[in-house]
């Protein structure tokens, strides 16, 4: 049996480059907002990459006036920022979307109860009947897509970007002065 092979997702950040290398991520400046940005960069650049791989970072810096336990703090005060964005804004859909979920029901109720009502009427046409019955109990389910989306699908993409800043908080950066 062979032994499992680990694999990395290797992102090279380079500062105030001239030259363009691909599947690099460039840095222009020496603050934390400009890391930050780059960070997102480098998040966007490695996000269809599987989860089980290992990411490294490798920071190529032009000057020394960057120190790399700066850089470090920096790292994390951006993976406790973007945890926080992530999971209000988590919180905040799935709340929503319990709200909607709860207004669709009366609708859905009401649409059945119409449904109902339109069956027991005689005045129509045993089609005209059985069109408007259906159509009440289409459109009863129907109305229930958007709410289950929003607590079932849409919070997925949050999901992955909250492992994916954990994932980058449990990376070493690697730095290189040029």
């Amino acid at each position: 049996m062979h032994a499992k092979e680990k694999n990395t997702d290797t992102v090279h950040i380079y500062q105030q480059s001239h030259r363009l290398i691909p599947g690099s991520v460039y840095w222009h400046g020496e603050d934390y907002p400009s890391f930050a940005e780059t960070l997102d960069r480098v998040l966007h650049q490695v996000k269809t990459a599987p989860l089980k791989n290992t990411l490294l970072l490798s920071l190529h810096l032009n000057s020394t006036t960057i120190s790399p336990t700066q850089i470090e703090e920096w790292k994390n005060f951006y993976c406790e920022e973007k945890n926080q964005e992530y999971t209000s804004e988590y919180k905040l859909m799935q709340r929503q979307g319990y709200k909607f979920l709860w207004r669709c029901l009366i609708l859905l109720w009401l649409c059945l109860t119409g449904a109902y009502a339109f069956d027991q009427l005689n005045i129509l046409g045993e089609y005209s009947q059985m069109l408007g019955r259906e159509t009440f109990f289409f459109l009863g389910w129907v109305i229930l897509w958007k709410p289950i989306e929003m607590i079932l699908f849409e919070p997925w993409a949050l999901k992955h970007q909250l492992r994916l800043i954990e994932k980058l908080k449990q990376t070493n950066i690697s730095t290189i002065t040029l």
